[in-house]
C-alpha cells in the first residue's frame, strides 16, 4: 500500500482543472476581477471529501476516505507593486487510506494572479507529506517570458536548495490551474463546448482541451443539481504520466460551481464532491 500516496489526490486536483477562453498566445482581453454580477465573490470557499477506489486487481480493499481540500478566493493583495488576486488551497489527508498509508499529507499552495486576466503571477507550495518536506516558489516573470523556480528541501537541518533556475520563453499568459477554475466559471457553458488552454505545473507547461460532453442530474450536499460535465485531455502525452482520465461537473446554473471531479488512473479512481460553500454571491 506504500505505492497508493495518499498524495494522489492533490496532484490529480492539480493536475488539470478546465481553464479559461483565452488564447495560446495573447493573454484573454477584458476584465476578470470578481464582482457582483459574476458566479463568485471574494471570500469564496469550498470544501470537497476526497475518496479513493481501488483497481480492480486490488478487489479486497474497500472504497475509503482519502482527505479534504480547501479552495478559497482570499481577495486582493499586492505583488511587485501590483494588485494581484490570492488564492489557497490547502489539501490534508484522512480516513483509512491514511490509516493504512501511514503517510499524513498537510499540504498548502498559495497562488498570486492578474485581477484583470487571472495569469499567473506566483505559485508559492507548502509541502508536507510524511517524510517529505518541501518549499517551491514559482515566479511568472511575464514582461520577460521568463519563469523563475525555488525549491528548497525543508526535511533536513538545515535546508537545502535543490533548485534554483530560470526558464526562458516561457507563454505570454500560464495559469495555475485554480485561477484557471475561477476564469472557466465565468464562461458560458453548452453542450459540445471546447477550449484549448496552457496550464502550468511547476516549471512545466502544457496545452488542454476541454470539453463540455453532456448535462446530468448530481445528488450533492446541496441537493439535486443539473451538472455540466466537463472532460479533459492534453492535447500532447497525457495529463498524468501514467495516462488516465479526468472530469469534473460545474452546476448548469449561474454560479457554476464545480460540484465533483473525478481522475481515473492505474491506481484507480479518485472522486471528490463538494460538501461545504461559503460566501457564494446572489445572483438576479
Amino acid at each position: 500500500m506504500r505505492s497508493v500516496r495518499i498524495r494522489l489526490f492533490v496532484a490529480c486536483l492539480l493536475a488539470a482543472i478546465p481553464a479559461g477562453t483565452h488564447s495560446l498566445q495573447e493573454p484573454p482581453s477584458g476584465t476578470a476581477q470578481p464582482n457582483p454580477n459574476q458566479p463568485f465573490s471574494i471570500g469564496e470557499r469550498l470544501v470537497y471529501l476526497v475518496k479513493w477506489d481501488p483497481p480492480w486487481y486490488l478487489f479486497f480493499l474497500p472504497h475509503m476516505e482519502a482527505g479534504e481540500v480547501d479552495l478559497q478566493l482570499v481577495g486582493e493583495t499586492e505583488y511587485k507593486n501590483k494588485k494581484a488576486l490570492k488564492i489557497i488551497l490547502k489539501a490534508h489527508s484522512s480516513g483509512m487510506l491514511m490509516k493504512m498509508s501511514g503517510m499524513k499529507v498537510e499540504d498548502e499552495f498559495i497562488f498570486l494572479s492578474e485581477p484583470e486576466t487571472f495569469c499567473s503571477l506566483r505559485v508559492s507550495q507548502k509541502i508536507r507529506e510524511g517524510k517529505r518536506k518541501r518549499q517551491v516558489d514559482i515566479d511568472y516573470l511575464r514582461e520577460t517570458r521568463r519563469l523563475h523556480i525555488r525549491v528548497m528541501d525543508e526535511s533536513v537541518v538545515p535546508p537545502k536548495l535543490q533548485k534554483d533556475e530560470i526558464k526562458e520563453n516561457i507563454p505570454p499568459c500560464v495559469q495555475d490551474p485554480f485561477s484557471a477554475l475561477y476564469t472557466f466559471r465565468m464562461s458560458e457553458l453548452r453542450l459540445q463546448h471546447v477550449q484549448t488552454f496552457m496550464i502550468g505545473n511547476d516549471d512545466k507547461f502544457k496545452e488542454v482541451q476541454a470539453r463540455v460532453e453532456k448535462q446530468e442530474v448530481l445528488d450533492t450536499s446541496l441537493g439535486k443539481l443539473a451538472a455540466w460535465n466537463v472532460d479533459t485531455s492534453a492535447l500532447k502525452e497525457g495529463l498524468f504520466k501514467e495516462g488516465g482520465q479526468f472530469r469534473i461537473w460545474f452546476s448548469a446554473d449561474e454560479r457554476k460551481l464545480p460540484l465533483q471531479f473525478e481522475v481515473k488512473v492505474s491506481l484507480g479512481r479518485v472522486l471528490g464532491k463538494l460538501i461545504s460553500v461559503e460566501n457564494q454571491p446572489h445572483i438576479s
